[in-house]
């Protein structure tokens, strides 16, 4: 039975504007792509600070690190109608956010006043964390902090292999790719789950 939902950030409830560069640079040059993957890993666990990373990438690039900034304005739109369903589903289940980010404190920042707080009862940020996805333990962490059972709970997140990580940890997974997508395929889960149940 599905007692807790566990949201991605960056690509479900905010645009991502890293993922957006990396397939632009994939195409051209796989070697820096995989430098870029290896500077994002030591932001999210917390072992670079934000402006290292951005001038580490924008090195990288060949760029102003402002770049990086502004890319990350622009492209960071909170996902309105996925926060509205959301608020719809508070009353029946837990809900969590579990984000590859170097803090809590860096998310916080890109959501309105008590946006996580209403929206979410548990908010686990990789580099708080030590961990980030796919590594099992983050997963363990989002659901005791949900106080529910790795199976009890479903993982939404647009990256196949964080799913996947879910999954080897007993989570059912959706893999967001759009809104209606994400909302219908929730449901139908919620449905089965409620018949099984």
């Amino acid at each position: 039975m599905i007692k807790a939902i566990i949201f991605d950030c960056f690509g479900v409830l905010l645009g991502n504007a890293y993922k957006v560069r990396l397939a632009e640079v994939e195409q051209e040059d796989p070697a820096k792509a995989q430098e870029m993957r290896s500077i994002n890993h030591a932001s999210d666990l917390g072992v670079i600070s934000r402006e290292e990373s951005a001038q580490y990438m924008a090195d990288l690039l060949g760029i102003d690190p402002e770049e990086i900034y502004e890319e990350q304005e622009k492209a960071e739109i909170p996902n309105s109608e996925l926060l509205q369903y959301i608020a719809s589903l508070k009353n029946r289940y837990k809900i969590g956010l579990l984000s590859n980010i170097s803090s809590r404190e860096r998310l916080s920042i890109r959501f309105t006043d008590n946006q996580l707080t209403t929206h979410f009862d548990t908010v686990v940020a990789s580099g708080d964390e030590g961990y980030v996805k796919p590594q099992p333990e983050i997963y363990h962490i989002a659901a005791a902090r949900l106080g529910v059972e790795p199976h009890e709970c479903v993982m939404i997140d647009d990256i196949a292999e964080f799913c996947d990580g879910a999954r080897a940890v007993g989570m059912q997974a959706i893999q967001f790719k759009t809104n209606s997508q994400c909302i219908t395929d929730l449901n139908t889960l919620i449905d089965r789950g409620e018949q099984e149940g």
